[in-house]
């Protein structure tokens, strides 16, 4: 059986990794963790630069949900990596940019990748890949690292308190009442969402501008509602106008 976490200085992709151990049967909660990638991944395939001295977590889960409540998870985690930062950033509260990447002080601090596949006895798993600026941030994107923000955060203490609180979230959203995917953490959710009730613009994963109005909210189905009109994940994102 594999440790809970599993520390690594240097690997190609934490979320492989974890994915290999899923489908090998590791237990929901086990994770991986690395300093740095050189084979990271975001989201619509795209790379992610994984230098030194930031975390690369990937977390194996097991939830226990209809297929029609599996689109909240990434919702699920990204809450519950918020939790962790609040403690971690009082003076500069967290946000969940909708509908994958984490925020503090306006600026790009994490981003996460969930991952859903099959293991070798046929049964479902997703894994959450969730990366954290802990020393440094990409420049050209606007980024924010923790000590740029002036916390000191212990890469293997940060790691273990992710993967706790990514978890304990997922637990907590699976055993919800309800339906849609984000019965039992919407309330939550929209409490840490960036840029309600301002002006964005949605964007399709080609780039092309889809709207330009305001982020009203994220409904029930996890869908980002801008001025009236409801955008899946798969079909937008967003960017402040």
């Amino acid at each position: 059986m594999p440790p809970a976490l599993e520390l690594w200085e240097t690997m190609g992709s934490t979320n492989d990794r974890a994915l290999e151990l899923a489908r090998e049967g590791a237990p929901h909660g086990c994770a991986v963790a690395a300093r740095r990638q050189t084979a990271g991944r975001g989201r619509r395939g795209h790379v992610w630069e994984s230098p030194r001295g930031n975390l690369y977590l990937s977390v194996v889960l097991r939830p226990c949900v209809s297929p029609s409540r599996l689109p909240g998870l990434a919702a699920a985690c990204g809450l519950g990596a918020a939790d962790v930062l609040d403690v971690l950033l009082a003076s500069n509260a967290p946000q969940l940019k909708w509908p994958n990447d984490l925020l503090a002080a306006g600026r790009k601090l994490g981003g996460i990748l969930v991952e859903a596949a099959r293991d070798n006895d046929g049964k479902s798993f997703a894994v959450c890949g969730i990366g954290i600026n802990i020393e440094s941030a990409p420049r050209d994107l606007g980024a924010v690292s923790l000590a740029e923000l002036g916390v000191a955060a212990s890469f293997s203490a940060l790691a273990e308190a992710l993967r706790a609180g990514i978890v304990s979230r997922v637990d907590a959203w699976a055993s919800a009442e309800g339906e849609r995917p984000l019965d039992g953490i919407r309330e939550g959710y929209l409490a840490h969402l960036a840029w309600r009730g301002e002006k964005v613009v949605a964007l399709s994963p080609a780039g092309r501008e889809l709207a330009r109005g305001t982020l009203d909210t994220v409904d029930p189905w996890g869908r980002a509602v801008v001025d009236g009109t409801p955008y899946a994940a798969e079909q937008a994102s967003l960017r402040p106008a």
